[in-house]
């Protein structure tokens, strides 16, 4: 055979290898990026909104959308929406004639420190909190009229001063008075915004609650799918005739560190505890996190099994620990029996250190009235849910 013409198919063969290396190679880069941290904005979805910047303001109608900053105060007309849009993939609505302050507004790129705080001089905010925060993280909602602070982990919630009430949808909200007086909602609990020792039952803003609701339902939805696709995508080879393949470009990428996730979703998904060594703690905690926000409530008790093992090498292990509690509880309270081992042992441990039993911690958390928690239950009710 010709050289020239064994040359130029030994070119192309390795032309087709290496772009085909670079796609696959690129399908994975960007599944790994795909819940990374947004530039975030507001979007308008319903008639007009304004962020004033200074001595700017910038008028939006819908469809628009503009990024936010630090500071930006943001103003809803009548009869309008407007979404707020945090870089972590939580969101805020904003309802009619609303007034809404960024304070502040800071995420690392592995999640490891969150900080969202805004200020509602008016109207009415809608918040999802996806992520149950890591250690010294905090997303703070301030009323400045009544000295009111709303301080959430991984909560859906809402404040409506048209309505003078605080209501939590999921999980608990931890509210503070200019006093410092401090009252836990949990799911379905209800204040009045001005005072918030006093319980309310009624008076909801039900039609602004079920609108809120169907719209989450189906964020979290389109979220849930984009998850399942990435976790799928990175923990499991393609199977059939590309497998070898996708082997052997796993088997390069695994050198690199910008590609640790491919083996850190591979090691969860096996539940093989005794392939860890070697996982970074800002890979794991960062996909932890990615998966709070989701029903994979068998992936997180893996990767509770996953840190358990790891806390001696962690920073912070002791904390990072409580903070897998309070997120075990919430999953042994909706679990419906699902043997999730890891964090079953997370809050047997918890509980014997405050004296009382797994039963009593989560009949208490289930508890609607926390007065009526027993005093065994109280520590660590206060402790798991602030």
């Amino acid at each position: 055979m010709n050289k020239n013409i064994l040359f130029s198919i030994v070119v192309v063969i390795a032309s087709i290898l290496i772009i085909a290396f670079a796609m696959t190679t690129y399908r994975y880069y960007q599944a790994i990026h795909s819940d990374d941290p947004i530039s975030p904005y507001l979007a308008v979805e319903q008639w007009k909104a304004t962020i004033t910047r200074g001595k700017i303001a910038i008028d939006m109608m819908t469809p628009e959308s503009y990024e936010v900053a630090e500071w930006d105060i943001i103003i809803t007309r009548a009869d309008s929406l407007a979404v707020v849009n945090w870089p972590d993939h939580s969101m805020t609505r904003l309802g009619s004639n609303s007034r809404l302050t960024i304070e502040r507004m800071r995420v690392a790129d592995d999640y490891s420190k969150i900080e969202l705080v805004a200020s509602l001089e008016s109207g009415k905010v809608w918040s999802n909190i996806v992520r149950t925060l890591y250690p010294e993280s905090r997303v703070e909602f301030h009323l400045p009229k009544n000295g009111t602070v709303a301080g959430v982990r991984g909560t859906v919630f809402e404040i409506n001063l048209d309505a003078n009430y605080i209501h939590s949808i999921d999980h608990s909200v931890a509210l503070s008075n200019s006093i410092g007086q401090l009252v836990t909602l949990m799911p379905g609990d209800s204040v009045s915004a001005s005072n918030i020792l006093t319980k309310i039952g009624t008076k909801l803003d039900t039609a602004w609650i079920t609108a809120n609701t169907l719209r989450d339902s189906t964020y979290m939805m389109l979220r849930n799918v984009e998850l399942r696709d990435t976790y799928t995508r990175l923990s499991h080879s393609t199977g059939g005739i590309f497998d070898l393949w996708d082997r052997f470009v796993r088997w390069i990428l695994s050198f690199f560190s910008g590609f640790d996730a491919i083996r850190t979703l591979s090691v969860i998904s096996s539940g093989n505890i005794s392939d860890i060594g070697g996982l970074s703690q800002a890979t794991v905690m960062r996909w932890y996190q990615s998966f709070q926000s989701t029903d994979f409530v068998q992936e997180r008790d893996q990767f509770r099994g996953v840190i358990i093992s790891l806390r001696d090498q962690f920073t912070g292990g002791d904390q990072i620990i409580e903070s897998l509690t309070r997120g075990a509880m919430w999953d042994m309270m909706s679990a419906s029996g699902a043997p999730l081992q890891n964090s079953k042992w997370l809050l047997d441990t918890y509980a014997k250190k405050t004296g009382t039993t797994l039963d009593s911690l989560i009949s208490g958390a289930r508890s609607i009235d926390a007065s009526k928690i027993t005093e065994g239950g109280r520590a660590i009710y206060d402790r798991l849910m602030r």
